[in-house]
């Protein structure tokens, strides 16, 4: 099932999401996987891939122009990056109603960095400095079988972390934590950064959103230029696959013929049958592309051309 859910864009795939995207980038939801197309500020862009940079200006150089392109930037620990002229302590929250309530047990491990003198009164650092305390980082560990965190309301959220002058977050990873007790890490602002000493509720960050028993947060980020502060992007995402475990869990497969085949290509590679194989795989991506045409119904893709290479064209060719 997971390898014919990457075969397609049929329609149990996709999904429309809109989010903020005045910080120059947007970061997709952990259960999503790509864009399939994306509009930013009600303008229609194209997405470019995580080549985009090597190709254009080699290893050593990253495009800082506006292009106007969801540009692929890879994975980012957290879902939003916290501004360099701040800093931050972190809470937890949970986002489960009637929001007293929090996970029974499991673990919680965050680890960053911080402004080593931000506590010193006038020692300020330098916007955007960022002193390591240890090693390479600090973490702070959260044990929830030890009922360390009370129940609390949901716009309040617990501290987990003693230090106040947090720069840069480097790591979320949960373990054993109790299904169906979805929370959330955030970043709550503490003031300027190497200084501190004040709050702003609007400055806070989403860090990352947690709804399953274990993992590590990765969230996948797209560049796009020419933003303000009031951009929005509206997208529609690939959906990530998610592993049927229960008979709750349902997956709406728009024929038996594509687990057939499936079943007899995986069969055929287990027997070192690469030609039967191949066949059958390329009959179950067929078929997934059939079953996306007839949902589309008369909305076909418009078929563009671009003799001169990436925005060129000819007027009249379509």
């Amino acid at each position: 099932m997971p390898r014919i859910y990457k075969m397609g864009y049929w329609r149990e795939m996709l999904v429309e999401h809109t989010q903020d995207a005045s910080d120059g980038y947007v970061s997709l939801p952990q259960d999503t996987d790509s864009i399939v197309a994306g509009i930013l500020d009600n303008n229609p862009l194209p997405t470019r891939s995580l080549w985009h940079d090597y190709k254009i200006l080699g290893t050593n150089n990253q495009d800082i122009t506006n292009i106007a392109a969801f540009i692929d930037d890879g994975y980012a620990p957290t879902y939003r990056d916290l501004d360099s002229d701040s800093q931050y302590l972190i809470k937890i929250a949970t986002v489960k109603e009637p929001f007293t309530d929090f996970t029974p047990e499991g673990t919680l491990n965050i680890r960053y960095r911080q402004h080593s003198d931000a506590a010193q009164a006038g020692a300020a650092v330098v916007a955007g400095a960022t002193e390591l305390k240890g090693v390479s980082f600090s973490e702070v560990n959260t044990d929830f079988d030890l009922g360390v965190v009370p129940t609390y309301a949901q716009n309040q959220g617990h501290q987990v972390s003693s230090d106040q002058d947090i720069s840069e977050v480097l790591s979320i990873s949960w373990n054993k934590v109790t299904e169906d007790y979805p929370f959330i890490v955030k970043a709550v602002y503490t003031g300027p950064a190497g200084v501190g000493g004040s709050t702003d509720s609007t400055k806070d960050l989403l860090l990352a959103e947690i709804n399953t028993s274990f993992g590590s947060s990765r969230y996948r980020r797209f560049r796009v230029g020419g933003t303000n502060s009031t951009s929005s992007a509206h997208m529609l995402l690939k959906r990530r696959w998610v592993d049927v475990d229960g008979a709750s869990d349902l997956v709406h497969m728009p024929s038996n013929a594509i687990l057939k085949h499936a079943l007899l290509g995986k069969l055929s590679e287990d027997n070192a049958d690469i030609q039967r194989a191949q066949y059958h795989w390329g009959t179950v991506k067929e078929l997934l592309e059939v079953d996306t045409d007839s949902y589309r119904g008369a909305a076909k893709p418009t078929l563009k051309i671009a003799p001169g290479g990436v925005g060129g064209g000819m007027t009249g060719m379509y």
